[in-house]
């Protein structure tokens, strides 16, 4: 096994992770949010015997995501009604379904991100979140269910 440098792992899942912030927090909280979680894993006593860096990465910073909802709540509808017009991948953003989205959980937030943006499978979801299979189904599920309560 190869031993890779704290700025090599910075540097190979900086941009998957500042999209799974983006998705938790918004676009302009994913960079505070990843440099805090980031400092936060390198800090943490566990780091140098970390075997899966990503995946520790992606849950410290879900974790800093729940943290920090309340504020970044806040903040993304401050924005929202201040900048209309926003785009993902270049398509206009629903403002209602930026809305719907900032009402459910972070966890489903971050379910629904990981499988309709980064388009991971329900498995690999579960290994990123440190959950079961059966609980990011679940989560899945619950915040379809609410989505379409919310946008119907």
């Amino acid at each position: 096994m190869t031993m890779t440098s704290d700025a090599e792992v910075y540097s190979k899942y900086a941009d998957e992770l500042i999209r799974f912030g983006a998705a938790l927090v918004g676009p302009s909280g994913a960079e505070d949010l990843l440099a805090g979680s980031v400092l936060r894993a390198l800090a943490s006593p566990r780091w140098p015997e970390v075997e899966n860096k990503r995946a520790y990465l992606y849950r410290v910073l879900f974790n800093e995501a729940g943290r920090a909802r309340r504020d970044a709540t806040r903040r993304m509808e401050r924005e929202l009604r201040a900048a209309p017009g926003e785009r993902v991948d270049g398509a206009p953003v629903d403002r209602d379904v930026i809305a719907a989205l900032l009402r459910l959980s972070v966890r489903q937030r971050a379910v629904v991100f990981l499988t309709y943006w980064a388009d991971l499978p329900p498995a690999e979801i579960a290994a990123l979140l440190d959950s079961s299979l059966r609980t990011v189904e679940r989560e899945l599920s619950a915040a379809k269910a609410r989505l379409e309560e919310l946008l119907s």
